[in-house]
């Protein structure tokens, strides 16, 4: 006999980390609970029963279904909610309870919102809307052995109606509805329920563990054995190769399913939007071009499909079909129940979508490319507009950033306004949580938001001293991982805070080193340290930075924390830079030094060596940069080879970090010498465009060209330097003769061509951090270089 509205059941193995955060934002007087152990060897069990669960014991076939059917006719309850141990209520829990009662009894299964969390950040999730709430006793049972799928049958018999269990990520919704019992009398779109859940079980940090992927295709791979063709078998084939980094194999699943899929299938929308993700990320444009032109119009109401056609258009250089494509994707919005029908009085579905995708996602990319093509108050304005929808959205603050510098402002100003517009934007959230406003996109509760987006947004732009400034405010409470701190230190010349930040954080120091150590001038509320922590290469790059910037020796406590297959490369560096001596030996290539003798290159040292050069001018220490790169390089090449290739590499690697002006002076030194290839020849064209010297421009990209006709960056660069040359040519004839009128029109075509030809990603992208670097490095190298010195904490500074 039913005596209870709700019960909940779940299928768990293994979850004593997840199953208390569940149960506790379960916590309700009138609920009932069935937690279906198959074979856990931890606490699990005895958690459950301590929530006052009743523990069902069963045997894991590798078949979810079967697990989740058992506790199903026991349910004493009026209603079923299914779950997962990593998923948990994040609001309407009373809510839901209020509302099953009202409902029409003609309904017998809801739909509910799931927060799928994939990152870190409050916009790193995917929105889903499967239907997890049904009656009990009204004939519901899984089927499937994984990706399992809600059916009711009458009386047990073959045809059935079948339902979506549920969505745990942006590539995982069920099913194919087309064996749905014609004699069952439903609505078209289930109602939305007022609860609402987070899941976290798709995070990047699980999904890299490979484990749950490789199970995942495993069944599904047995599904496919049993039922060849199945197109949503085949989907999630695809789903699981995508998280298996097979993507590849996984476009081909999508391509398959998708032409097997009957058109009404439930899950077809989200893997025409799965699809166009993996060509686009395959660089297949024409055909994820193809794809969307057409299938966004049968899902017009789906905010992903129009967001990710306005990225192949703008990647396809067609920028002002690209806006209007974010402009239609800000339009859409998940409706209430009663406004879903479109014009035609049909039900739109309830689409599986990236948090922002209609709304702040939208309006950021149509800011990136007003400010792209100049319209610096529009795109600010579009900023302030994600922003209001997600005050903590991290592009929409950086990308703003960008844009006040690009329009000249200084970084005290930049802050400044950033700042202003933070706490408006925060008291306004913090208003609309007072007053309930549960369709808020900010997951911000706390009294006083962090202005941690701003202090990012500083230091995304290149404004270190500014974002450090504001970490140093008492009054504002920020938590910055140590590493992030470093770094910020290093590109703002604070070389001891860096160098004493590092040892302190990272350093394995006993207590009265740790006392004695001086106090910081970053007096922020808090850093985030561990000693225990694995370093990532950049942290560690950074640590050894800031003891050479300083003229200090690795310590040990360095050395203790990097993995032996590293280990002599940073004695060797270490030596090269601070005890480097020319010897004689330097002019025999033929015999060693003591350090060559020392260092034994493995693949990881070499590949440590090159992080720690590329850091090192990501971070503006140039001096020793190029210092240790030429000096390494030294080691692995003769003299006769080393020094143009030396010369070229390093350029290439300042190019890409915005020194365009220096590197252009190694660039033609190496010219000059003949020694320079296609995409240093590239790369020098591509200083001569922007400084608008088109024709000396359009010679070096003919010349890149020449050594290789499969240069695509070289092809597009000279077609744009033609097209620029042919409107000069014409504009020179129609101001030279009346006559001329009937070229009008051609000139219109060129300036679209144009206008296509240079919205391509031809060119280096630099940001606002990049630019800053263009005219920089030039004295400190050159002294260094004319010095030979050695003492590089001197010329760095």
């Amino acid at each position: 006999m039913q005596n209870r509205l709700l019960g909940i059941h779940m299928i768990v193995q293994n979850e004593e980390e997840h199953l208390p955060r569940c149960l506790n934002s379960l916590r309700h007087k009138n609920l009932e609970c069935f937690i279906t152990d198959t074979g856990s060897s931890d606490r699990t069990a005895a958690l459950a029963r301590a929530y006052g669960a009743m523990v069902l014991h069963a045997r894991w076939e590798d078949h979810f279904a079967q697990a989740r059917n058992i506790s199903l006719p026991l349910a004493t309850t009026e209603w079923i909610l299914c779950l997962d141990a990593d998923e948990y209520v994040i609001e309407g829990l009373e809510e839901l309870m209020e509302f099953l009662p009202d409902v029409h009894k003609s309904i017998t299964r809801l739909r509910i919102t799931i927060e799928n969390q994939f990152g870190e950040g409050a916009e790193d999730k995917v929105m889903s809307y499967p239907v997890r709430l049904f009656r009990a006793h009204h004939g519901y049972r899984f089927t499937g052995r994984i990706h399992e799928q809600l059916i009711r049958a009458k009386d047990h018999e073959q045809n059935c109606t079948v339902i979506p269990k549920s969505n745990t990520s942006d590539v995982n919704e069920a099913v194919d509805s087309s064996n749905a019992n014609e004699e069952e009398t439903f609505v078209d779109i289930e109602p939305l329920a007022p609860l609402r859940l987070g899941h976290d079980g798709y995070l990047v940090s699980v999904i890299a563990s490979g484990e749950k992927p490789k199970r995942n295709l495993r069944l599904i791979q047995k599904e496919l054995e049993d039922h060849p063709g199945q197109p949503f078998h085949l989907y999630n084939l695809g789903v699981a190769r995508c998280q298996l980094g097979d993507l590849v194999q996984a476009v081909n699943a999508f391509r398959e399913s998708l032409r097997l899929a009957h058109l009404q299938a439930p899950y077809r929308p989200t893997l025409v939007k799965d699809l166009a993700k993996v060509l686009g990320s395959l660089e297949c444009y024409e055909e994820a071009h193809t794809l969307l032109a057409l299938e966004r119009q049968r899902y017009p109401e789906y905010p992903d499909l129009h967001l990710l056609y306005g990225g192949i258009l703008e990647r396809q250089g067609l920028e002002e079909r690209a806006y209007q494509c974010y402009a239609r994707a800000s339009t859409c919005s998940v409706k209430p129940y009663d406004q879903m029908k479109d014009h035609n009085g049909e039900f739109e579905p309830f689409y599986v979508s990236e948090a922002g995708s209609g709304s702040y996602r939208a309006y950021t990319s149509m800011a990136r490319l007003a400010e792209k093509r100049g319209f610096g108050e529009e795109a600010i304005r579009l900023y302030m507009l994600a922003l209001e929808h997600l005050f903590t959205y991290q592009p929409a603050w950086t990308g703003l950033a960008e844009t006040l510098q690009q329009q000249g402002h200084s970084d005290e100003h930049i802050a400044e306004r950033l700042l202003e517009q933070f706490k408006r934007l925060g008291q306004k959230q913090q208003q609309s949580n007072q007053s309930g406003d549960i369709n808020s996109s900010s997951n911000t509760r706390n009294e006083e938001a962090s202005p941690l987006p701003i202090v990012y947004a500083l230091a995304a732009c290149g404004a270190y001293k500014q974002a450090l400034l504001l970490f140093d405010d008492q009054a504002c409470p920020i938590c910055i991982p140590a590493g992030d701190l470093i770094q910020w230190l290093l590109c703002a010349d604070r070389i001891t805070d860096a160098w004493h930040l590092a040892e302190k954080s990272w350093g394995v120091q006993n207590q009265r080193d740790s006392e004695q150590m001086p106090d910081l001038s970053v007096s922020g509320s808090e850093i985030q340290k561990d000693r225990q922590i694995t370093l990532r290469p950049d942290e560690r790059s950074d640590w050894a930075l800031a003891c050479w910037a300083s003229g200090q020796h690795l310590s040990a406590s360095f050395l203790s924390r990097t993995s032996p297959l590293e280990r002599d490369m940073w004695r060797v560096a270490d030596r090269l830079l601070l005890d480097y001596r020319l010897s004689p030996s330097a002019c025999n290539p033929g015999s060693e030094t003591a350090d060559e003798q020392l260092l034994h290159w493995s693949e990881a040292a070499e590949l440590a060596a090159n992080q720690v050069v590329t850091r090192a001018v990501q971070n503006g220490q140039l001096v020793i940069a190029r210092q240790l790169h030429e000096r390494l390089a030294g080691m692995m090449f003769t003299k006769e080879r080393a020094e143009m290739t030396t010369l070229r590499n390093f350029a290439g690697l300042l190019v890409r970090h915005g020194y365009t002006m220096l590197a252009a002076d190694m660039l033609i030194q190496c010219m000059t010498e003949g020694e320079l290839d296609a995409e240093g020849l590239f790369w020098l064209g591509e200083t001569l465009y922007a400084k608008g010297y088109i024709e000396q421009a359009l010679s070096l990209f003919e010349q890149a060209l020449e050594r290789d006709s499969a240069f695509t960056q070289a092809r597009a660069g000279a077609a744009v330097c033609y097209l620029k040359l042919a409107l000069e040519l014409i504009g020179q004839e129609r101001e030279r003769s009346q006559k001329a009128a009937v070229l009008e029109a051609r000139q219109r075509n060129l300036v679209q061509q144009l206008r296509t030809a240079e919205g391509m990603p031809w060119r280096t992208i630099y940001r606002a951090r990049e630019r800053r670097n263009h005219h920089a490095g030039r004295a400190a190298t050159d002294t260094a270089a004319s010095e030979g010195a050695a003492d590089i904490a001197v010329y760095d500074r």
